[in-house]
């Protein structure tokens, strides 16, 4: 893990990787998309917190299996938009943009949805993240809107594309797959490649003109490391921060700046696109 080219405590970098998420190519049309959980320790208290990367949409041992972990910690920090008094057991609804853009992708993807599927009744998970009302004052003061940002994203996905042309999906290709029998295995195949560039495009929503960054990515994890310092002045020593992988680059430098060092990484498979007839229980790596 590095940060101007050295790691965090100095010493050497080997054995961490930059990025949160990526796609391993594995055979024709078939590959995984992985997400990372790596954690970083602190040697002036000896608290250790780790990021817990997600795709909000995937396989259901994928989420069974993060479940599992998350009873070796203290404290689990999640992201949730919703209001401080809601049982967050409570399922939410899909008015929302984003989470109609994830409901359709769960059905076309034949994938599950992360709220279905991660019990955020546990004792130990603590809500980090705002209320809807603070979240769109934020966004008014920032000049933001959702619709502003899905602009946003689309143009820096065309600016991408214009570098270089092999790098998007091709519209044909997705046609292809939405016609074939196995739609969901095709889907999977074609936009997993494209998780990868995921950070690069959070990295760019980021950008704002104050250096304060977006409502929606900075002015959340703000709120968070907020929870985090919280929590570790309750006596926390182990902590998880489980948020989208796109938020993780920010929450990595934010804890680096408190002291923190990277001491262990591990990968998840999110997505194990295999064709049906050589489908196999999925792996985390």
């Amino acid at each position: 893990m590095t940060w101007s080219g050295v790691a965090a405590d100095g010493g050497a970098t080997s054995g961490f990787t930059k990025e949160f998420i990526r796609f391993a190519k594995t055979g024709r049309e078939e590959g995984r998309v992985e997400t990372a959980v790596k954690t970083y320790q602190r040697t002036a208290d000896g608290v250790m917190v780790s990021l817990i990367s997600v795709v909000h949409v995937g396989d259901g041992a994928y989420f069974d299996k993060l479940q599992t972990s998350f009873e070796s910690y203290d404290a689990v920090l999640y992201e949730m938009i919703r209001d401080r008094e809601t049982d967050p057991t409570k399922k939410v609804g899909t008015e929302h943009p984003v989470s109609q853009l994830q409901m359709a992708m769960k059905t076309l993807l034949e994938l599950d949805f992360q709220l279905d599927r991660i019990d955020y009744g546990k004792t130990n998970f603590i809500h980090a993240d705002l209320d809807p009302e603070t979240f769109a004052s934020l966004q008014t003061e920032r000049g933001e809107s959702i619709f502003g940002l899905l602009l946003k994203a689309a143009l820096e996905e065309q600016r991408r594309q214009s570098a270089d042309p092999n790098a998007g999906l091709n519209p044909f290709s997705v046609l292809f797959a939405l016609a074939s029998q196995d739609r969901g295995q095709q889907l999977k195949f074609l936009l997993g490649q494209q998780m990868g560039q995921m950070e690069d495009l959070m990295a760019g929503l980021n950008q704002s003109a104050d250096g304060k960054g977006s409502a929606i990515l900075s002015g959340r994890n703000e709120f968070a490391m907020k929870v985090l310092a919280r929590e570790i002045g309750r006596g926390r020593k182990r902590l998880a921060i489980f948020y989208g992988a796109g938020h993780m680059p920010d929450f990595e430098k934010r804890l680096h700046d408190q002291g923190f060092a990277p001491v262990a990484e591990h990968w998840n498979t999110a997505w194990d696109i295999r064709r049906k007839k050589d489908a196999r229980s999925p792996e985390a790596r």
